[in-house]
Protein backbone atom coordinates (compact mmCIF):
# COMPACT_ATOMS: atom_id res chain seq x y z
CA UNK A 1 0.00 0.00 0.00
CA UNK A 2 1.16 3.54 -0.77
CA UNK A 3 0.05 6.87 0.67
CA UNK A 4 1.06 10.41 -0.24
CA UNK A 5 0.80 12.87 2.66
CA UNK A 6 0.64 16.63 3.13
CA UNK A 7 1.48 17.67 6.69
CA UNK A 8 1.21 21.45 7.15
CA UNK A 9 2.92 23.65 9.76
CA UNK A 10 0.96 24.18 13.02
CA UNK A 11 -1.90 26.69 12.86
CA UNK A 12 -2.32 29.94 14.72
CA UNK A 13 -4.22 29.07 17.94
CA UNK A 14 -6.87 31.61 16.97
CA UNK A 15 -7.66 29.88 13.66
CA UNK A 16 -11.24 28.55 13.38
CA UNK A 17 -9.99 25.81 11.05
CA UNK A 18 -7.18 23.28 11.24
CA UNK A 19 -5.99 20.89 8.56
CA UNK A 20 -4.30 17.99 10.36
CA UNK A 21 -3.30 15.88 7.40
CA UNK A 22 -4.25 15.43 3.76
CA UNK A 23 -3.27 13.13 0.96
CA UNK A 24 -4.02 10.25 -1.39
CA UNK A 25 -4.27 6.58 -0.40
CA UNK A 26 -3.68 3.68 -2.77
CA UNK A 27 -5.27 1.03 -0.60
CA UNK A 28 -4.77 -2.72 -0.46
CA UNK A 29 -6.99 -5.45 0.90
CA UNK A 30 -5.75 -4.86 4.46
CA UNK A 31 -6.67 -1.17 4.64
CA UNK A 32 -8.84 -0.46 7.68
CA UNK A 33 -9.12 2.61 9.91
CA UNK A 34 -10.64 2.64 13.39
CA UNK A 35 -10.97 6.15 14.80
CA UNK A 36 -10.63 6.52 18.56
CA UNK A 37 -12.73 8.70 20.83
CA UNK A 38 -9.83 11.12 21.16
CA UNK A 39 -9.52 11.49 17.37
CA UNK A 40 -11.56 14.70 17.32
CA UNK A 41 -11.38 15.54 13.63
CA UNK A 42 -13.56 15.22 10.55
CA UNK A 43 -12.53 13.12 7.56
CA UNK A 44 -13.60 14.13 4.03
CA UNK A 45 -12.77 11.64 1.28
CA UNK A 46 -13.40 11.23 -2.43
CA UNK A 47 -13.18 7.71 -3.87
CA UNK A 48 -11.45 7.76 -7.24
CA UNK A 49 -11.75 4.00 -7.78
CA UNK A 50 -12.66 0.84 -5.93
CA UNK A 51 -15.22 0.25 -3.21
CA UNK A 52 -15.36 -0.19 0.53
CA UNK A 53 -17.42 0.18 3.67
CA UNK A 54 -18.00 2.86 6.27
CA UNK A 55 -19.58 2.37 9.69
CA UNK A 56 -20.66 5.24 11.93
CA UNK A 57 -22.39 4.46 15.23
CA UNK A 58 -23.66 1.17 13.82
CA UNK A 59 -24.95 2.60 10.53
CA UNK A 60 -23.30 1.17 7.42
CA UNK A 61 -22.50 2.94 4.15
CA UNK A 62 -20.82 1.59 1.03
CA UNK A 63 -18.74 4.25 -0.77
CA UNK A 64 -17.62 3.32 -4.25
CA UNK A 65 -15.85 4.96 -7.18
CA UNK A 66 -17.14 8.50 -7.74
CA UNK A 67 -18.57 8.94 -4.24
CA UNK A 68 -17.83 11.56 -1.60
CA UNK A 69 -18.18 10.69 2.06
CA UNK A 70 -17.31 12.29 5.35
CA UNK A 71 -16.89 11.05 8.89
CA UNK A 72 -17.92 13.13 11.94
CA UNK A 73 -15.52 14.11 14.69
CA UNK A 74 -17.06 11.87 17.35
CA UNK A 75 -18.77 8.53 17.85
CA UNK A 76 -17.85 4.99 16.83
CA UNK A 77 -16.24 5.31 13.40
CA UNK A 78 -14.48 2.83 11.16
CA UNK A 79 -13.94 2.41 7.44
CA UNK A 80 -12.18 -0.10 5.26
CA UNK A 81 -11.44 -0.94 1.64
CA UNK A 82 -12.64 -3.94 -0.31
CA UNK A 83 -9.93 -6.56 -0.83
CA UNK A 84 -11.23 -7.34 -4.35
CA UNK A 85 -11.50 -3.69 -5.47
CA UNK A 86 -9.35 -1.60 -3.13
CA UNK A 87 -9.88 2.13 -2.92
CA UNK A 88 -7.82 4.88 -4.43
CA UNK A 89 -9.01 7.95 -2.55
CA UNK A 90 -8.14 11.58 -1.81
CA UNK A 91 -8.81 12.99 1.63
CA UNK A 92 -8.58 15.81 4.15
CA UNK A 93 -8.57 15.44 7.96
CA UNK A 94 -9.79 18.71 9.49
CA UNK A 95 -11.15 20.22 12.69
CA UNK A 96 -12.20 23.53 14.19
CA UNK A 97 -15.54 25.30 14.78
CA UNK A 98 -15.78 26.33 11.13
CA UNK A 99 -16.32 22.72 9.98
CA UNK A 100 -19.57 21.87 11.84
CA UNK A 101 -20.82 25.38 11.14
CA UNK A 102 -20.42 24.90 7.38
CA UNK A 103 -22.13 21.51 7.57
CA UNK A 104 -25.01 23.10 9.47
CA UNK A 105 -25.35 26.05 7.10
CA UNK A 106 -25.57 23.71 4.12
CA UNK A 107 -27.98 21.33 5.97
CA UNK A 108 -25.46 18.52 5.72
CA UNK A 109 -25.10 17.64 9.42
CA UNK A 110 -26.80 14.27 8.98
CA UNK A 111 -25.46 13.47 5.54
CA UNK A 112 -22.56 11.03 5.27
CA UNK A 113 -22.41 9.94 1.63
CA UNK A 114 -22.91 11.68 -1.73
CA UNK A 115 -23.07 9.32 -4.68
CA UNK A 116 -21.47 10.44 -7.94
CA UNK A 117 -19.96 13.65 -6.61
CA UNK A 118 -19.93 16.02 -9.57
CA UNK A 119 -16.64 17.83 -8.96
CA UNK A 120 -13.86 15.40 -7.97
CA UNK A 121 -11.28 17.93 -9.14
CA UNK A 122 -11.97 19.89 -5.95
CA UNK A 123 -10.00 17.19 -4.15
CA UNK A 124 -7.14 16.73 -6.62
CA UNK A 125 -6.78 20.45 -7.30
CA UNK A 126 -7.09 21.20 -3.58
CA UNK A 127 -4.28 18.78 -2.76
CA UNK A 128 -2.12 20.33 -5.48
CA UNK A 129 -2.73 23.81 -4.04
CA UNK A 130 -1.82 22.61 -0.54
CA UNK A 131 1.30 20.94 -1.85
CA UNK A 132 2.48 24.27 -3.27
CA UNK A 133 1.58 26.35 -0.22
CA UNK A 134 1.33 24.16 2.92
CA UNK A 135 1.83 27.22 5.12
CA UNK A 136 -1.64 28.39 3.96
CA UNK A 137 -3.34 25.09 4.82
CA UNK A 138 -5.25 26.48 7.81
CA UNK A 139 -5.96 29.95 6.41
CA UNK A 140 -6.97 30.65 3.72
CA UNK A 141 -6.57 27.54 1.51
CA UNK A 142 -8.08 24.86 3.74
CA UNK A 143 -11.38 26.64 4.44
CA UNK A 144 -11.62 27.64 0.77
CA UNK A 145 -11.22 24.03 -0.37
CA UNK A 146 -13.66 22.61 2.18
CA UNK A 147 -16.23 25.32 1.51
CA UNK A 148 -16.17 24.54 -2.21
CA UNK A 149 -16.59 20.81 -1.54
CA UNK A 150 -19.55 21.29 0.80
CA UNK A 151 -21.25 23.84 -1.44
CA UNK A 152 -21.02 21.40 -4.34
CA UNK A 153 -22.23 18.53 -2.16
CA UNK A 154 -25.30 20.57 -1.21
CA UNK A 155 -25.91 21.41 -4.88
CA UNK A 156 -25.61 17.74 -5.84
CA UNK A 157 -28.22 16.82 -3.24
CA UNK A 158 -30.61 19.42 -4.63
CA UNK A 159 -30.04 18.07 -8.14
CA UNK A 160 -30.89 14.58 -6.89
CA UNK A 161 -34.11 15.92 -5.38
CA UNK A 162 -34.96 17.47 -8.76
CA UNK A 163 -34.51 14.03 -10.32
CA UNK A 164 -36.73 12.48 -7.66
CA UNK A 165 -39.48 14.90 -8.69
CA UNK A 166 -39.26 13.28 -12.14
CA UNK A 167 -39.13 16.58 -14.00
CA UNK A 168 -38.84 16.09 -17.72
CA UNK A 169 -35.82 17.39 -19.63
CA UNK A 170 -38.14 19.70 -21.56
CA UNK A 171 -39.71 21.06 -18.38
CA UNK A 172 -36.31 21.79 -16.84
CA UNK A 173 -35.10 23.35 -20.10
CA UNK A 174 -38.03 25.77 -20.15
CA UNK A 175 -37.75 26.50 -16.43
CA UNK A 176 -34.07 27.37 -16.83
CA UNK A 177 -34.94 29.61 -19.78
CA UNK A 178 -37.61 31.40 -17.74
CA UNK A 179 -35.18 31.92 -14.85
CA UNK A 180 -32.99 33.89 -17.26
CA UNK A 181 -35.91 36.17 -18.18
CA UNK A 182 -36.52 37.68 -14.74
CA UNK A 183 -34.88 40.98 -15.68
CA UNK A 184 -36.10 40.88 -19.27
CA UNK A 185 -39.50 41.41 -20.90
CA UNK A 186 -42.04 38.65 -20.33
CA UNK A 187 -41.71 36.32 -23.34
CA UNK A 188 -44.88 35.43 -25.20
CA UNK A 189 -46.11 31.88 -25.54
CA UNK A 190 -44.83 31.58 -29.09
CA UNK A 191 -41.31 32.39 -27.91
CA UNK A 192 -41.56 29.84 -25.09
CA UNK A 193 -42.80 27.24 -27.54
CA UNK A 194 -39.77 27.76 -29.76
CA UNK A 195 -37.49 26.94 -26.82
CA UNK A 196 -38.99 23.42 -26.75
CA UNK A 197 -39.86 23.24 -30.45
CA UNK A 198 -43.38 22.34 -29.42
CA UNK A 199 -46.78 23.81 -30.03
CA UNK A 200 -48.10 26.36 -27.51
CA UNK A 201 -50.61 23.84 -26.16
CA UNK A 202 -47.92 21.18 -25.73
CA UNK A 203 -45.58 23.70 -24.07
CA UNK A 204 -48.14 24.64 -21.43
CA UNK A 205 -49.07 21.00 -20.85
CA UNK A 206 -45.44 19.91 -20.36
CA UNK A 207 -44.67 22.74 -17.93
CA UNK A 208 -47.88 22.36 -15.95
CA UNK A 209 -47.33 18.61 -15.65
CA UNK A 210 -43.85 19.17 -14.18
CA UNK A 211 -44.40 22.26 -12.03
CA UNK A 212 -48.13 22.53 -11.44
CA UNK A 213 -48.57 25.93 -13.10
CA UNK A 214 -48.20 27.66 -16.45
CA UNK A 215 -44.89 29.15 -17.59
CA UNK A 216 -46.40 32.63 -17.27
CA UNK A 217 -47.46 32.01 -13.65
CA UNK A 218 -44.02 30.64 -12.79
CA UNK A 219 -42.12 33.59 -14.26
CA UNK A 220 -44.48 36.12 -12.70
CA UNK A 221 -43.84 34.65 -9.25
CA UNK A 222 -40.10 34.66 -9.89
CA UNK A 223 -40.27 38.34 -10.84
CA UNK A 224 -42.23 39.16 -7.68
CA UNK A 225 -39.76 37.22 -5.53
CA UNK A 226 -36.94 39.21 -7.16
CA UNK A 227 -38.87 42.42 -6.41
CA UNK A 228 -38.89 41.51 -2.71
CA UNK A 229 -35.12 41.05 -2.78
CA UNK A 230 -34.66 44.39 -4.52
CA UNK A 231 -36.89 46.16 -2.01
CA UNK A 232 -34.91 44.64 0.82
CA UNK A 233 -31.36 44.89 -0.53
CA UNK A 234 -31.30 48.04 -2.68
CA UNK A 235 -32.44 51.66 -2.54
CA UNK A 236 -34.09 51.52 -5.95
CA UNK A 237 -37.47 53.21 -6.13
CA UNK A 238 -40.63 51.24 -6.80
CA UNK A 239 -40.68 52.77 -10.27
CA UNK A 240 -37.10 51.64 -10.95
CA UNK A 241 -37.80 48.11 -9.70
CA UNK A 242 -40.92 47.91 -11.82
CA UNK A 243 -39.02 49.03 -14.90
CA UNK A 244 -36.09 46.70 -14.23
CA UNK A 245 -38.43 43.72 -14.02
CA UNK A 246 -40.28 44.88 -17.15
CA UNK A 247 -43.72 45.34 -15.68
CA UNK A 248 -45.92 47.58 -17.84
CA UNK A 249 -45.89 50.39 -15.25
CA UNK A 250 -45.29 50.95 -11.54
CA UNK A 251 -49.02 51.07 -10.71
CA UNK A 252 -49.69 47.67 -12.24
CA UNK A 253 -46.60 46.30 -10.46
CA UNK A 254 -47.62 47.77 -7.08
CA UNK A 255 -51.14 46.37 -7.35
CA UNK A 256 -49.92 42.95 -8.35
CA UNK A 257 -47.28 42.93 -5.59
CA UNK A 258 -49.92 43.74 -2.95
CA UNK A 259 -52.31 41.13 -4.32
CA UNK A 260 -49.67 38.40 -4.16
CA UNK A 261 -47.89 39.32 -0.91
CA UNK A 262 -50.52 41.17 1.10
CA UNK A 263 -48.43 44.37 1.29
CA UNK A 264 -47.75 47.27 -1.03
CA UNK A 265 -44.08 47.57 -2.13
CA UNK A 266 -43.59 50.68 0.01
CA UNK A 267 -45.11 49.11 3.11
CA UNK A 268 -43.12 45.95 2.58
CA UNK A 269 -39.89 47.97 2.48
CA UNK A 270 -40.82 49.96 5.59
CA UNK A 271 -41.62 46.81 7.55
CA UNK A 272 -38.31 45.20 6.61
CA UNK A 273 -36.46 48.38 7.63
CA UNK A 274 -38.33 48.46 10.95
CA UNK A 275 -37.49 44.82 11.55
CA UNK A 276 -41.16 43.88 11.85
CA UNK A 277 -41.03 41.75 8.71
CA UNK A 278 -38.11 39.36 8.59
CA UNK A 279 -39.36 36.72 6.16
CA UNK A 280 -40.37 37.00 2.53
CA UNK A 281 -44.05 36.23 2.07
CA UNK A 282 -43.54 34.44 -1.22
CA UNK A 283 -41.58 31.28 -0.51
CA UNK A 284 -40.54 28.39 -2.75
CA UNK A 285 -42.11 25.40 -0.99
CA UNK A 286 -40.64 23.04 -3.58
CA UNK A 287 -38.86 23.53 -6.91
CA UNK A 288 -40.98 25.80 -9.08
CA UNK A 289 -43.85 26.05 -6.58
CA UNK A 290 -44.32 29.33 -4.70
CA UNK A 291 -46.80 30.01 -1.90
CA UNK A 292 -47.75 33.05 0.18
CA UNK A 293 -46.50 32.40 3.74
CA UNK A 294 -48.78 35.06 5.23
CA UNK A 295 -51.84 33.56 3.61
CA UNK A 296 -50.86 30.09 4.78
CA UNK A 297 -50.57 31.39 8.36
CA UNK A 298 -53.98 33.09 8.20
CA UNK A 299 -55.57 29.94 6.78
CA UNK A 300 -54.13 27.82 9.61
CA UNK A 301 -55.56 30.26 12.16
Amino acid sequence: MQEDFIFPPPPDPRSPFRLHLAGTSYCDGNYRIELRERDLYFVFEYVESGRGQLQIDGVEYFPKAGDLYWIPDSGRRSYWSSSEEPWIKHWFNVSGPLVPELLKLYSLENVRLIHNFSRPELFTDGLARLQKAPQQAHLPLGPDILHAILAQAAADLLTDKDKQHSFSEEGVLLRDYLDRQIFRPMPDLETMSRVLRRSPVQTIRIFRRDFGETPYQYLLKRKLAAAQELLLCTRQSVKQISAGLYFSNEYYFAGLFKKKTGLSPGRYRRKTEEGTLTDFNIIESEPGHYVNRALLASESD
